[in-house]
């Protein structure tokens, strides 16, 4: 069996058997990422092969200082991000900066406990849920970005990823109790 190592260095020469090697251990957790972020199989399987067009194309830049695995996520989660840039031609956000909602975000956060529920249950739910709540409910509470970071990524105010999560929240639990 192939080492990262061993699959990193035949990918950079261009080995067909490294870059399928890749492909298959690492395939299904970014198709569950592409899947996260897009919200349906179709959308999910466009990213997963972009995704892995930008890994084979840049894995020359991987350095090697952090997890192939976790290079790769950020791979896929920016790419994520980008076309959802592109798909909305910029987010169309409206600042909401001093709403209750936006302050009540992070107070809430360890307040609220959730009955266990079906992971493809919530993977549903989280998929019917407007992209851009599906974004940032993605990135905050999943990839553990903070709100700054949120902000800076979609190009929107902190205060707007904070009621964008809340709302968010507040959709995906009337989801889940529909079902």
């Amino acid at each position: 069996m192939l080492t990262d190592e061993d699959i990193i260095q035949g990918c950079k020469n261009g080995d067909r058997r490294a870059q399928e090697a890749l492909f298959l251990r690492y395939g299904k957790k970014m198709y569950g990422y592409c899947l996260r972020y897009s919200g349906n199989h179709a959308d999910a399987s466009d990213l997963l092969q972009d995704g892995f067009v930008k890994v084979f194309e840049f894995i020359g830049t991987y350095k090697g200082d952090s997890a192939l695995e976790g290079w790769m996520t950020r791979l896929f989660i920016n790419l994520a991000i980008s076309r959802f840039r592109k798909r909305s031609s910029g987010p169309q956000f409206v600042d909401v900066e001093n709403t209750p909602l936006a302050e009540q975000a992070d107070e809430t956060r360890d307040e609220e406990e959730l009955a266990p529920v079906n992971l493809d249950i919530v993977l549903s739910a989280l998929a019917a849920l407007p992209e851009k709540y599906r974004l940032v409910i993605n990135l905050y509470a999943i990839d553990k970005m903070n709100h700054k970071d949120i902000a800076e990524q979609l190009g929107i105010s902190e205060g707007t990823s904070k009621s964008l999560l809340s709302r968010g929240r507040v959709m995906l639990k009337e989801q889940l109790n529909k079902n």
